[in-house]
């Protein structure tokens, strides 16, 4: 999902199987069945032999995912003064709450952008 919503960012609506595999570095096939059980669960439109795009569903859950991404990479690089860690980022922004994530977010001054100038989707904790 996460995938999926940087592609969106990058202006794709509809995303193919072979951009979502290299930006993974998986398999096609591989890409192709987390696909098709994202569906089941309403979390994407998988279109064969056109590409996928997220629900709402996905797109709310893929938000929150990327935010906590992006909050995670401030705190490292403007908090902690440590280089940016992709795997350490990458285990902990599907563990946190939205408790958690606020907290955090409140904690950095509600940023809006991570240290690689991408956005942070706003939770509710940020002023309007």
């Amino acid at each position: 999902m996460e995938a999926l919503l940087r592609a969106n960012e990058q202006g794709q609506d509809l995303t193919q199987i072979k951009w979502i595999a290299e930006y993974l570095e998986v398999a096609p096939p591989s890409v192709v069945e987390m696909l098709r059980k994202m569906e089941k669960e309403n979390y994407v439109e998988y279109l064969p032999r056109k590409g996928v795009k997220l629900t709402s569903k996905g797109k709310k859950i893929a938000k929150a995912v990327i935010r906590n991404h992006r909050l995670v990479e401030v705190m490292m690089e403007k908090t902690l003064h440590i280089p940016i860690d992709h795997e350490s980022v990458c285990g902990m922004e599907h563990h946190m709450d939205r408790d958690f994530a606020n907290a955090l977010c409140t904690l950095l001054n509600h940023p809006r952008k991570c240290p690689h100038g991408e956005l942070i989707p706003k939770g509710e904790c940020c002023p309007k």
